[in-house]
């Protein structure tokens, strides 16, 4: 139970209880000293694995003795909040973070403590097993769908942030997993939460997509050319190699987010359709109906579910256009040398 104050501690006296500046406040008549509550910072982490689980320690102390709770403890004097919220999760659950971002600040009024500002962050694990210290008797992760009650509420309002904060991005990746089971093996890279997050998760699915269809992509491009244009018909075993280093080419920027794909090898297949008498203007149409491949397969899949997938898919094809686009350059040189 949080002590009440009784003396003032500057000079000894007596302090009393009265209503100043619309609150009560502790008041030494003695020396005009106002004692003010000021909330006690207080920092805790939000640590999630890779299968949806959050960190929790279950308290061995009072307030809330035999409760769960996140990793949480005071900022001491001195002390970053940030970095408190890194000590207290060592101290506690042994092991070590980083701090991604801020995820809530909280102000409560607590029987114990009194007034507290609970600041929690998100935490990325980089290193240790989870082990209680400290103040607490066991440290274990839970799925987040699946918690116990928590000691604090604030830890609960955090949490509840947090699933938000990822929810469509887990929505995304869901829908993913079940058109592609294998994608767990997949090199896909960390999926942040927001547009940029799942941006560059529908980036890696699409490289991930050519690579693995660019033989089915090509075998219904040709079939595209030679229905819109016959008269590549004859050449389109050639056509058919060209397209899978199309593909190869396209892929490559979109990894390398097309800084630094090369482009310039496509002047020989410049010359080859210079030498095999293909017109240009064919050229750009059977480059056009392979650009619209890559999509159409994608359609076909039924890999877009959502209007933010769709969203965020216009703004890759802005940068396939690109890359097309300087496939296109490099080809019409080596067609016109």
């Amino acid at each position: 139970m949080k002590k009440q104050r009784i003396y003032c501690p500057y000079c000894g006296n007596p302090v009393v209880h009265r209503q100043m500046e619309g609150k009560m406040r502790d008041f030494c008549m003695q020396c005009a000293n106002v004692f003010y509550e000021n909330p006690l910072p207080v920092a805790s982490s939000i640590v999630v694995n890779e299968n949806r689980e959050v960190l929790l320690v279950k308290r061995k102390n009072e307030p809330y003795q035999g409760m769960w709770c996140l990793p949480i403890g005071f900022a001491e004097a001195d002390e970053e909040v940030k970095d408190a919220a890194l000590r207290e999760l060592r101290e506690e659950a042994g092991i070590e973070g980083k701090v991604v971002r801020l995820v809530d600040v909280d102000t409560v009024d607590n029987y114990f403590y009194g007034s507290l500002a609970i600041v929690t962050y998100e935490v990325t694990h980089t290193g240790g097993t989870p082990a209680a210290g400290d103040d607490a008797v066991e440290a274990r992760f839970f799925p987040v769908s699946e918690l116990p009650p928590l000691a604090w509420s604030s830890n609960e309002k955090a949490i509840r942030i947090y699933v938000e904060f990822y929810r469509d991005t887990w929505a995304m990746v869901d829908s993913y997993r079940q058109l592609f089971p294998e994608i767990d093996a997949l090199a896909l890279g960390d999926v942040a939460p927001g547009a940029q997050g799942q941006k560059n998760f529908l980036s890696n699915v699409l490289v991930t997509i050519i690579e693995k269809n660019a033989a089915e992509i090509t075998r219904e491009w040709v079939h595209e050319v030679r229905s819109r244009i016959p008269v590549l018909s004859m050449h389109a075993e050639y056509l058919g190699e060209m397209n899978r280093k199309v593909l190869k080419a396209v892929r490559q920027g979109l990894h390398e987010h097309g800084d630094s794909f090369d482009s310039l090898r496509f002047k020989d297949n410049g010359r080859d359709l210079k030498r095999l008498d293909i017109g240009f203007p064919d050229v750009l149409n059977a480059m056009a109906l392979s650009r619209k491949g890559i999509w159409m397969h994608v359609i076909r899949k039924k890999i877009l579910s959502s209007p933010m997938e769709i969203y965020i898919t216009l703004e890759l094809n802005n940068r396939i256009i690109f890359l097309y686009d300087r496939i296109i350059y490099h080809l019409s040189s080596g067609y016109m040398e």
